[in-house]
This record gives structure tokens, sequence and C-alpha cells, in this order.
């Protein structure tokens, strides 16, 4: 069966497990699926933050820092811990920051990441 895309969105990896858990809960499709259960799995595996938190701050990363939104939801996805790793992330940006920015952008995420 041939499907075509009819939307394509950035998402985090917190909006995706809300969908997948959705479709599956709300319509039984899928939940036998290898695929859709392992997807979920690794969903729930590597998911840093809940879903209202991630979209606090994919906001408040694109307000303050001026990111684009989908650097946004990489930050997001991973919880960079170093200056290092952020640096690698922000790499596609268009402008450089400077290392109050990026203290910033870690204190932030600091306060935002699950608790284990």
């Amino acid at each position: 069966m041939v499907k075509r895309i009819i939307n394509a969105e950035d998402i985090s990896t917190a909006e995706a497990l809300r969908i997948i858990e959705d479709k599956v809960v709300n319509s039984g499709i899928g939940a036998n699926d290898e695929v859709v259960n392992n997807t979920l799995d690794y969903l729930r595996r590597f998911l840093k933050v809940d879903l209202e938190k991630a979209k606090d701050l994919i906001s408040e990363l694109m307000k303050r820092f001026g990111l684009a939104k989908l650097t946004a939801i990489q930050i997001i996805n991973i919880m960079p811990q170093t200056a290092d790793e952020l640096r690698i992330l922000l790499g596609s940006e268009k402008r450089e920051f400077s290392d109050q920015d990026i203290e910033s952008i870690l204190d932030l995420l600091r306060g935002g990441s699950k608790q284990s």
C-alpha cells in the first residue's frame, strides 16, 4: 500500500512519543507491531523531558536566543551537558554564540531536564 505524506513538521521526541502512544492506545492499530513497539521503546528510553517542558524549552530557546525551531528541538532531544556538546548543535545556526549565551542555554536546560 502506497502512502502519501500529507504534512511534515519538526517535532521533539516527547511529541513523537505522545502521537504514537495516542494512535496505538486510541485505535489499537500497531499495538502488536514490532516496529511500533521498538519505536515506542526507543522514544521512552531516550526521552529527556516531558512534552509540556519540551514545548516550553523549545519556545524559550527560540525566543531568548533566536534559534531556529529545528535547532531548538535537537537541543531538547539531546539535552547537552557541556558547552562543547551544545556548540556542535548550534553549528547550523547562522551566528556565533558568546560563552555567556552558551552558559545561559545550559543553565536553562539544567533547570528543565528530566529527574532520574
